[in-house]
């Protein structure tokens, strides 16, 4: 079973524009992540007493070097719409397919953790699990498409290293065969 094809992105843009459009959105978030993480590393990781809580600065490290990753991955996304190249939408494919498994993993998590606790934040907490639920499902559709294109590049390359191949095609005659 593979990735589902899609023909164009969101029924109006074509497969180029949806990517470039995916590339720039998830750059942009991405940036503002690391942004937030990198003051989360600075500040947050202050006990009550100045004193450094580990696992938080090991937490916001970590979520740090994923928005940066998802970064790097982001930018070669718009360069290989940019510049037709397929092997460039791999590690967002990849880098986007892990990050939108561990949202499906957080908001199941979060789904049955809420289901079995009655808090006074029960509002607060769904709405974060449906945001990351919402996440997961936007990022399936996004990975459709940068999919797509990148089979619908290889497609035209293939084609058209074929066309200049030097060869023609002649079909098979059926008729001068018995079948």
């Amino acid at each position: 079973m593979g990735v589902p094809m899609v023909n164009s992105c969101c029924f109006c843009a074509t497969l180029h524009t949806g990517t470039l459009i995916i590339g720039y959105l998830y750059s942009v978030w991405a940036l503002l992540e690391l942004a937030v993480y990198c003051l989360l590393v600075t500040l947050a990781p202050l006990g009550k007493n100045g004193t450094v809580s580990t696992h938080k600065l090991a937490l916001f490290i970590v979520a740090a070097v994923v928005s940066g990753t998802h970064l790097i991955s982001s930018v070669l996304l718009v360069v290989a719409a940019y510049k037709k190249m397929p092997s460039l939408t791999l590690p967002w494919t990849i880098v986007t397919g892990i990050i939108t498994c561990l949202f499906f993993l957080m908001s199941f998590t979060g789904l049955s953790l809420i289901l079995q606790d009655e808090g006074e934040m029960l509002e607060v907490e769904i709405a974060i699990v449906s945001m990351y639920f919402a996440r997961a499902c936007i990022s399936v559709y996004c990975i459709a498409v940068v999919h797509s294109r990148h089979k619908q590049i290889m497609y035209d390359e293939d084609e058209r290293r074929f066309q200049h191949s030097g060869r023609l095609y002649a079909g098979v005659k059926t008729d001068d065969h018995a079948i």
